[in-house]
């Protein structure tokens, strides 16, 4: 039994002999640029490589060196692994990488960060965008970024975020999330360009501070009020406004002055002239529940469409109309006030049409305000080359059109 005992003890003393020292493995691992090596274990580890069928002892170390960038020093995690040759020996076999990190780079500023996600906040927050309803403060900083270099051109750190989203039809969820964040540039010395976004998966990085509950209806209503809804609005009502300079839209007696004035517009304003007077007088069905700026995707498409054939096509409005034109009006049945005008075109199969009608658009005091507004509307310019050459034909614009 001593004997066998022995036998053991000798065994494994031998194996453990036979692993390499510390300082074998720094000579292995270190080069010119090397400035130090650390050990990130106090021993290292016997495991079996099934892929070559082989027992290998494997180090892990931490490396500092010189990186290309002067003044950078790049960070180097990985393990020493060594191959089991036989008679209790082992031979240096190969490093490898686990990671790679950068050291020496500033990490970028507050107003930095702010500055380039700013310019895509639905890309930084993605999904959440169109469920976030409040915030409790901006995106900063997470308490440890635990800010990691990849390369000189790409940085990572974590965010820090508290939030109410939008969780179901009935539910809002308070939360403080963690996002991880990834910039990129194009130079070290550059600016930063890109940037990837994302929230945290870990169970650690989300703390829920309550779940409140509300009724489908109150959901709908705080729908409007989600990151997307009102970044859209804030920049649609900027729009509208600075487009609101370019023309001033009279208060109309009568669906006729109305379509007259769009008219005019069509001929002898601008796209963007037009676009300001149409977000003025459309009626609220056209646009964004809750909004008086936002058209409805199909809406926004339909004005899109309206004024490329108007403004930006072989023909123009301005060719294929009078500057007088005949109108027709036609009444609706009962109605004192909804009308159908059409706009006459100076070529066959060219007309446009307007549905006008004086509608409620709010109250002052109790008493329902209304006005005259499109609720409907068709603008056709021919763009076939036998009306561009009928119109094109007469040598006095006023033979064509003898209003005018």
């Amino acid at each position: 039994m001593r004997i066998s005992i022995l036998l053991i003890f000798l065994s494994v003393y031998g194996v453990l002999q036979a692993q390499p020292s510390e300082a074998e493995i720094k000579k292995q691992i270190t080069n010119e640029g090397t400035k130090s090596v650390k050990f990130t274990k106090t021993t290292g580890t016997r495991q079996w490589n099934s892929d070559i069928g082989n027992w290998e002892w494997v180090r892990g170390v931490e490396i500092i060196r010189k990186s290309d960038y002067p003044g950078i020093d790049l960070v180097v995690l990985g393990d020493v692994v060594y191959q089991y040759t036989g008679a209790g020996k082992y031979s240096y076999w190969k490093f490898r990488t686990i990671s790679n990190q950068y050291l020496g780079i500033p990490n970028p500023t507050a107003a930095e960060i702010k500055n380039l996600l700013s310019k895509d906040w639905p890309k930084f927050y993605g999904y959440y965008f169109h469920k976030i309803i409040k915030e409790y403060s901006e995106p900063d900083l997470a308490n440890d970024p635990k800010w990691f270099w990849h390369t000189p051109n790409s940085v990572e750190f974590k965010m820090k975020l508290k939030f109410d989203h939008i969780i179901s039809y009935t539910e809002v969820e308070t939360v403080e999330a963690i996002w991880n964040v990834r910039l990129y540039r194009d130079d070290p010395k550059g600016e930063w360009k890109n940037f990837i976004a994302n929230r945290s998966q870990e169970a650690s990085d989300s703390k829920i501070s309550g779940v409140q509950k509300y009724t489908a209806e109150q959901v709908r209503d705080l729908e409007k009020q989600t990151l997307a809804f009102t970044l859209s609005e804030q920049k649609a009502k900027k729009d509208a406004d600075a487009l609101a300079k370019s023309v001033t839209v009279p208060a109309f007696t009568n669906p006729e002055e109305m379509v007259r004035f769009i008219h005019n517009i069509l001929r002898n304003g601008t796209a963007n002239q037009f676009r300001a007077v149409m977000l003025q007088v459309l009626a609220p069905g056209f646009f964004i529940e809750g909004s008086k700026v936002q058209l409805q995707p199909v809406q926004e498409q339909n004005l899109a469409n309206v004024i490329t054939a108007a403004y930006n096509n072989k023909a123009t409005y301005k060719i294929m109309y009078c500057e007088k034109p005949p109108l027709q009006v036609e009444n609706w049945g009962n109605s004192a006030t909804r009308k159908t005008i059409r706009i006459t075109g100076a070529v066959n199969n060219c007309n446009s049409y307007f549905i006008v009608d004086r509608m409620a658009v709010g109250y002052v005091e109790g008493v329902a305000q209304t006005k005259l507004v499109i609720i409907e509307y068709g603008i056709y310019v021919r763009q076939d080359q036998d009306a561009i050459n009928f119109v094109n034909s007469f040598s006095d614009r006023k033979k064509l059109c003898p209003n005018d």
